[in-house]
């Protein structure tokens, strides 16, 4: 099975992913340019109708057409574009030939089960829900839930039932199965469309979970006692199984997976999840900001993100450090900050603490007259609103209050 290409399989004429979109601008040297721009999307999801082949062991969504022959479609929910390494780019691709699952761990918020969904809407599109399956898996979760799940209480009713009122005919058993997110996976995956699996955060289940999914994922198939059903695919699903390294997972499970731990990005690759993230942010509420330098050595700029981030980096540092503190800062958390800070830069007329307006209304003025590594300072250390996007444990928290300068009587 040749592999499909990721970011994206067939991108338009000078576009390298569905995310992204054509924006017009200017170079250095002040020539007009069109800059690739990736942005978040609201899919429009076509209405489908599932159709299973009992015969063949095959399934498919297909696509249920309006009165006026086009297909019928809702709004989805947002889908964030994401910023692929070269590694990663490779993993996807080295799954598909070896057909094995990619082992995602990392730190909460770095990204994990966005990476899924994200390769899922850069093959399909819009009709993405067609061909990606999500199993949440919890602390009571079964192997088995994943494959199907079985009506028993329904089944021996309507088997009284049938007994008390003398009906004979043969009832369809089938009618008490429905296939979970993997079974789906199985049977909707084909050649030329390979279905895409997440099980998220697997080392929430029970130690026994993993081991339970052997011949499944190294067989590509199940059974299913009830009907005598029997499920095999032929061309295996792409499947992604997340891990926030709770626990150890089993040494017979990891041997038949890829593994990737997803690092907390670069500055480059920061930025460009920023820019992915919040719009406008780097583009309207950044500046140019003067550091400061001793006497005579000559002027140097930065600019009012870069400064942000490093502190950023120095704030998840110091967390991490702290004995008292198991919390690990990641990228969410970068983006839960600036969010704060881009709304707000965008909104000065609305009410806020009496810090926060002062320093918001000053940062218009700054960014005008010039903009000083002190002022930005204040900003991203003195002001406790922005800290509450980090700050999610009781030892921060404390750590933070402690920190904050004390009101006068």
């Amino acid at each position: 099975m040749k592999p499909k290409p990721y970011p994206r399989p067939d991108p338009a004429t000078g576009v390298k992913s569905r995310f992204a979109r054509l924006v017009p601008g200017k170079d250095a040297a002040g020539n007009a340019v069109t800059n690739e721009v990736l942005s978040a999307v609201i899919p429009d999801l076509p209405e489908t109708r599932f159709n299973y082949d009992a015969t063949a062991g095959t399934a498919s969504y297909d696509i249920k057409p309006g009165p006026d022959g086009k297909a019928v479609t809702r709004k989805g929910s947002r889908i964030h574009p994401y910023i692929p390494s070269d590694d990663i780019v490779e993993l996807v691709r080295l799954a598909q030939i070896l057909q094995r699952p990619i082992l995602i761990k990392g730190e909460p918020g770095s990204g994990k089960t966005q990476l899924a969904k994200a390769v899922a809407y850069e093959w399909y599109g819009d009709d993405y829900k067609s061909h990606f399956f999500e199993w949440y898996v919890k602390s009571t979760s079964k192997a088995v839930d994943g494959l199907y799940t079985f009506d028993h209480i329904s089944r021996l009713r309507n088997a009284q039932l049938q007994k008390e009122s003398g009906a004979g005919d043969e009832e369809v058993i089938t009618k008490y199965r429905h296939f979970g997110p993997m079974g789906l996976a199985f049977l909707t995956s084909t050649e030329d469309a390979p279905s895409i699996l997440l099980i998220d955060e697997i080392d929430k289940a029970d130690i026994d979970f993993p081991n339970d999914l052997l011949l499944e994922l190294d067989e590509k198939r199940f059974a299913i006692p009830e009907t005598g059903e029997s499920i095999d695919t032929r061309y295996p699903p792409l499947i992604f199984i997340t891990s926030n390294d709770e626990k150890e997972l089993p040494e017979a499970f990891l041997r038949r997976c890829l593994f990737m731990y997803i690092q907390f990005p670069g500055e480059g690759q920061l930025k460009e999840i920023i820019r992915a993230h919040i719009p406008g942010l780097m583009e309207e509420h950044n500046a140019l900001v003067t550091l400061a330098t001793k006497d005579n050595e000559p002027k140097q700029l930065t600019t009012f993100l870069d400064l942000a981030i490093k502190r950023f980096y120095a704030l998840r540092e110091e967390i991490r450090k702290d004995p008292n503190d198991n919390k690990r800062v990641s990228t969410s958390e970068m983006l839960d900050w600036l969010q704060a800070y881009n709304y707000d830069l965008g909104n000065p007329q609305e009410p806020k603490s009496t810090a926060l307006s002062e320093w918001i209304t000053a940062f218009s003025k700054a960014r005008e007259e010039g903009m000083t590594e002190e002022f930005v300072k204040k900003g991203t250390d003195t002001l406790p609103f922005y800290y509450q996007a980090i700050l999610k444990t009781q030892s921060a928290v404390t750590r933070r209050e402690q920190l904050l300068p004390k009101e006068k009587p």
